[in-house]
């Protein structure tokens, strides 16, 4: 029996497993992915040719292991295939490969009364079953492992092939070929942007259709923004500033800025003008595509990328195949009545006959093998149907979320003044995670067996698995004392998930979201072990400089040098 399993070898899983070896190289270990390869949403059945990430260099990695040898694009960007190698090669370096175990998606996840010990209950695709055992378990599932597909239109023998975009991968020779002419894509996200791209680039008539019901387009950033690449803003501590954030709500600058009158004034009038800007660059009042493209966001425009997940727009040449009179690209705003045979029907009466059709609508973001029992459910912090809540949590947390909710009102006033958006209508509950990693009811009764990873959206992912692994593993060996806190993690958690709500809308409903504002939680996760969260040195370069992971290479071994004596015992097993 392997003293500690991760589920998940993605991103979050493979450095969380990275993490936890370093600090005890002779414990057992297992790693445990659904897929048949390492990499979850950067496998190498997932990506396909031309994928773009939109991180630039020197982003898309951790600390003490530089993406080496890769080949960005002219605007600096990184391409999916170096994403997929950089996390092989992370394998390889550290000696991960002969602990995953791949084709093992963990159905359900038990508990051993009598010996405490984790239950994980795997059923292959061939029906095949396995139980594994450990004291310890990290979830490292994330966020895109499960595709959504709409259960509320009716698919009547569909003649043309039906396309999930995690599928794009597998899916793209059949896409480019010359089977293939015209393509049918639904969906507003940032994956719908990007197959619409692959398809028109490939030649192929695209038919993109957002319903007008649901919760819009995302709001996309150009290349490149004021002046510099678009992915180098957001790592920057005066953009995170910008931004309302619970993580640092009592700091004099968020007070300022966030808790005054001319504060938000200068908040306002800074996304304004970048909307604009942002708009006018793409050129979105320049043709009917464009104007069907516009996020319906008010003036402060990206401000609000909450209703739908938003995106940098890394091919520069995207717009070319939107604008023309004679584009690829045609958008539709309207809802996908049924697919017959060949035949997809709008609800404005429009008739389409593709020879592919593909789903952009997302990933199931409540689903845990965890949640199978109702108590167990409660104890590990994860989404549960909201009928299956006993009535005395439901009170808690109610009477948590209300008071949570005007704080955070109180607290940064243009939050309650969202634009007009379809909100979604809640069916479960939400992660309630202590700093997003640790469910508060093991951790006040001292059991310390039991991480998430992962679990927030964010284009800082680098740098967002490094240090929750290692408060993670902190936590997991007991280094930090929460016993006596229970009301102060659980008060944490309402305010964590309100301000989701508030901060990032229809996305702050579904998951953790940390777009524009991670510095802060990532100081928060420092402070918590008593690191130096300040990676720049303080001053101008502090505030206005891009922070990479590379600013908190040797966290790990601070954090050791903390804890002197760690690791010397398992040395000596």
């Amino acid at each position: 029996m392997p003293k500690i399993i991760v589920v998940g070898a993605g991103w979050f899983g493979l450095i969380a497993a990275k993490t936890y070896l370093h600090i005890h190289p002779n414990d057992s270990l297992l790693i445990l992915e659904s897929a048949s390869q390492l990499g979850g949403t950067w496998s190498r059945e997932r990506i396909y040719r031309g994928m773009i990430t939109h991180n630039g260099i020197g982003a898309l990695e951790i600390s003490d292991c530089p993406l080496e040898n890769g080949t960005p694009t002219a605007e600096s960007y990184i391409i999916g295939p170096d994403v997929t190698n950089y996390l092989y090669h992370l394998a390889t370096k550290y000696s991960l490969h002969e602990r995953i175990q791949c084709d093992s998606p963990v159905d359900s996840i038990d508990r051993d009364p009598l010996t405490k010990e984790w239950i994980l209950n795997i059923v292959r695709a061939d029906g095949s079953k396995a139980e594994q055992r450990c004291e310890k378990l990290i979830m490292a599932t994330g966020l895109t492992s499960k595709p959504f597909t709409p259960t509320d239109i009716p698919v009547n023998s569909p003649r043309m092939p039906m396309i999930h975009c995690t599928d794009l991968g597998k899916a793209q020779d059949f896409l480019e070929s010359v089977v293939v002419n015209h393509v049918t894509i639904y969906g507003g996200s940032k994956s719908a942007f990007d197959a619409a791209y692959m398809c028109a680039a490939a030649g192929k008539k695209v038919d993109w259709i957002i319903r007008t019901t649901g919760q819009g387009v995302g709001s996309m950033f150009t290349a490149k923004s004021l002046g510099q690449t678009s992915a180098l803003l957001a790592p920057k501590r005066f953009f995170n500033a910008l931004s309302p954030c619970v993580y640092n709500r009592n700091t004099l600058v968020s007070r300022f800025l966030h808790g005054t009158s001319f504060g938000r004034a200068l908040i306002r009038t800074y996304w304004r003008t970048f909307t604009k800007i942002l708009y006018k660059k793409q050129g979105l009042n320049t043709s009917e595509n464009g104007r069907k493209l516009k996020p319906s966001l008010g003036e402060l425009g990206p401000f609000w990328s909450g209703s739908t997940p938003t995106g940098v727009l890394s091919q520069v040449d995207f717009w070319d195949y939107v604008h023309p009179a004679n584009a690829p690209i045609t958008v539709h705003r309207a809802e996908i009545d049924s697919i017959n045979g060949g035949t997809v029907k709008l609800s404005d009466g429009v008739e389409i006959r593709p020879d592919a059709h593909v789903w952009a609508t997302g990933w199931i973001r409540n689903s845990s093998p965890l949640a199978r029992d109702t108590t167990l459910g409660l104890y590990t912090g994860v989404p549960l149907p909201l009928p299956r809540i006993p009535s005395s949590s439901k009170e808690h947390w109610d009477k948590l979320e209300g008071s949570a909710d005007s704080l955070i009102l109180s607290t940064f006033p243009i939050l309650g003044s969202p634009p007009p958006y379809n909100r979604l209508q809640r069916t479960h509950s939400p992660y309630r995670l202590y700093r997003l990693i640790a469910p508060p009811e093991m951790a006040c009764r001292n059991d310390h067996t039991l991480i998430h990873v992962g679990m927030v959206h964010t284009s800082a992912t680098g740098m967002m698995a490094e240090l929750q692994a290692l408060w993670g593993v902190a936590y997991l060996d007991g280094k930090l004392d929460l016993a006596e806190r229970k009301e102060e993690m659980d008060m944490e958690c309402a305010q964590a998930n309100m301000w989701a709500r508030r901060r990032y809308m229809n996305l702050g409903e579904k998951c953790a979201n940390l777009t524009f504002e991670f510095l802060p939680y990532f100081d928060t996760l420092l402070g918590d072990l008593g690191l130096n969260s300040e990676r720049k040195g303080g001053g101008w370069r502090e505030w206005f400089s891009t922070y990479t992971p590379a600013d908190y290479k040797g966290v790990l071994e601070e954090y050791m040098e903390n804890h002197e004596g760690m690791g010397v015992k398992d040395k000596s097993i």
